[in-house]
């Protein structure tokens, strides 16, 4: 009796036992308390086309509107961003005045959520994180609000980028 309540305590107790997730893709690798965690739910809320509608520095001030409400400081440099993230993680970025635009290269993304961050990659060596329009713009990005339809996160230099899905 006692090897077979022996049995059942060393089953139960390797059953019961927390093994982590062992998926080195995974954010929380190595944690031993939690299920694997993957943002492939927050990346197909991002595919798709985005315009930005936006942007606002860390004091408020405002940057960019596509919004003719406000005078912003690039308003007469760009009239439209848009940025299509493609279900192959790729992304190109249009930006213009008027009509007429020249495409950005295309890029990489992917979200961590982990940092909560949508990671940019370009094969453009020594490209310029922000805003500049012959490259793959903004640099890793902290996600603020990811919905269906809204999109905002902050850039490197603490702007604030409002974005609204096509």
């Amino acid at each position: 009796m006692k090897k077979v309540i022996c049995f059942f305590l060393f089953l139960s107790s390797f059953i019961g036992c927390d093994k982590g997730c062992t998926d080195t893709k995974a954010c929380n690798y190595g944690i031993t308390t939690e299920d694997c965690k993957y943002a492939d739910s927050e990346e197909q809320l991002l595919m798709g086309s985005w315009n930005l509608v936006d942007v606002h520095d860390d004091m408020g001030v405002c940057i960019f509107s596509s919004s003719n409400q406000y005078n912003c400081e690039l308003d007469l440099v760009l009239q439209w961003i848009n940025i299509a993230f493609n279900s192959d993680k790729s992304c190109i970025v249009m930006s213009g005045i008027g009509n007429g635009s020249d495409p950005a290269p295309v890029g990489d993304w992917s979200i961590n959520i982990c940092t909560n961050t949508l990671n940019f990659s370009s094969n453009n060596a020594g490209f310029n994180p922000y805003l500049y329009p012959n490259y793959l713009p903004f640099g890793n990005q902290h996600i603020i609000e990811l919905s269906s339809s809204v999109f905002m996160c902050e850039d490197l230099a603490g702007n604030i980028l409002r974005w609204e899905k096509i």
